[in-house]
C-alpha cells in the first residue's frame, strides 16, 4: 500500500476529537487543501443534498466530505478526507452518519485517498474490492472487419432502449457496480463518452460497451455481456469492436480497469493482449451498514 507521512498516528491513543456535522453555515469556515477536488460551492451542494453526512473538527479544521457512490443513493462515499491527525475519528464519524441516513454501505476509495490500509482497518472498514488496471499499446486489434453483432450508439432518450441498457447492466455486474439511471445520464454527458448496444440478428440486446475517447488515448469504461449468452464469443467480439473503434479514432493506448476477482474478464483481456499496470491498481475499503449484498 502507499505510504502516508502520518502513519504513527495510528499507534497513538486517539484524542477526544469534537466532531460536528458540516452545515451550509459552516462550509465557509473550511480550509480546503490546495489539492482539493472541490471548491466551497461544490462542498455546499454536497452538504445540501446529503445533510449530516459530511463532518469536521472545528478545533483543527480537519474534515471529511461525503456523498453518494456513483450516484447510488443507497451507498455513501468518502469523497474527500483532509485529516493529518484525525483520519480515523472522521472515518468513524462519517460511517455513523451514513448508518443514521439509512445507507447500506459506505465506500472509501484508495484511488482518492492514498493512505495506508491500516487507517481504514482501524476505523472499522474492510477491504471490499481490489481494482486492477490494464493497458493495450499501439491500438492493437484482431483485424476483424465483420461481427455477428450490430453495434449502435444508445439513445438514452428512448425509454425502451434506456431500460434495456439498465437491465443488461444489472444482469451483468455485481450489485456494487450497478449503474443507476442518474449515473448513466451523468456518464453519457461526460466529454468523449459513447455508449453502444450490441444486438444480435434478431435485434436482442446482447452486450453493451462504454468508451471514452481522448486524442491518442482511449479508455474502455464498461463492457458487459448478457450472462445467459456468455461462452458464445460475444465478449471477445464486443471487446474487439471497441478496440477497433477507439483505434480508428486515433487511440494508440487503450486502458481499462476491472475487479481483481473477475477472473473471466481478466483472462479475456490478457488473451487479447492487454497488459497489467500494477502501479495504478487501487483498493476500495468500506463498511456494510445493512445486509451484505453479493459481490460476484
Amino acid at each position: 500500500m502507499k505510504e502516508d507521512a502520518s502513519e504513527q498516528a495510528v499507534h497513538e491513543p486517539e484524542p477526544r476529537w469534537r466532531v460536528e456535522a458540516i452545515t451550509l453555515e459552516t462550509v465557509s469556515r473550511l480550509r480546503l487543501g490546495w489539492s482539493s477536488r472541490f471548491d466551497r460551492e461544490d462542498v455546499g451542494q454536497l452538504v445540501f443534498e446529503n445533510p449530516g453526512l459530511s463532518r469536521w473538527i472545528p478545533d483543527t479544521g480537519e474534515y471529511v466530505v461525503g456523498g453518494p457512490w456513483r450516484h447510488r443513493r443507497e451507498i455513501a462515499s468518502v469523497m474527500e478526507l483532509v485529516a493529518p491527525n484525525a483520519a480515523v475519528a472522521l472515518l468513524r464519524a462519517i460511517c455513523a452518519a451514513a448508518g443514521e441516513a439509512g445507507k447500506h454501505l459506505i465506500i472509501a476509495s484508495e484511488h482518492h485517498e492514498s493512505r495506508q490500509s491500516r487507517f481504514y482497518l482501524e476505523a472499522g472498514y474492510e477491504l471490499v474490492e481490489e481494482i486492477v488496471i490494464y493497458e493495450l499499446m499501439n491500438g492493437s486489434s484482431s483485424g476483424r472487419e465483420r461481427w455477428s453483432l450490430r453495434f449502435e450508439e444508445v439513445n438514452l432518450g428512448d425509454p425502451k432502449e434506456f431500460q434495456a441498457l439498465l437491465e443488461l447492466d444489472h444482469q451483468s455486474f455485481p450489485w456494487l457496480w450497478w449503474n443507476s439511471r442518474e449515473e448513466f445520464l451523468n456518464y453519457a454527458e461526460s466529454f468523449g463518452v459513447n455508449i453502444y448496444l450490441g444486438r444480435d440478428r434478431a435485434g436482442r440486446p446482447v452486450s453493451y460497451i462504454g468508451v471514452t475517447r481522448f486524442r491518442n488515448w482511449g479508455h474502455l469504461d464498461r463492457i458487459a455481456v448478457d450472462p445467459s449468452l456468455q461462452g458464445q464469443g460475444y465478449g471477445l467480439e464486443s471487446l474487439d469492436w471497441a478496440v477497433q473503434s477507439l483505434t480508428r479514432s486515433g487511440a494508440r493506448r487503450i486502458g481499462l480497469s476491472t475487479q481483481a476477482r473477475n477472473l473471466r474478464s481478466r483472462k479475456l483481456y490478457e488473451r487479447y493482449g492487454f497488459q497489467r499496470v500494477p502501479a495504478q491498481d487501487y483498493a476500495l475499503f468500506g463498511q456494510w451498514l445493512g445486509p451484505q449484498e453479493p459481490m460476484s
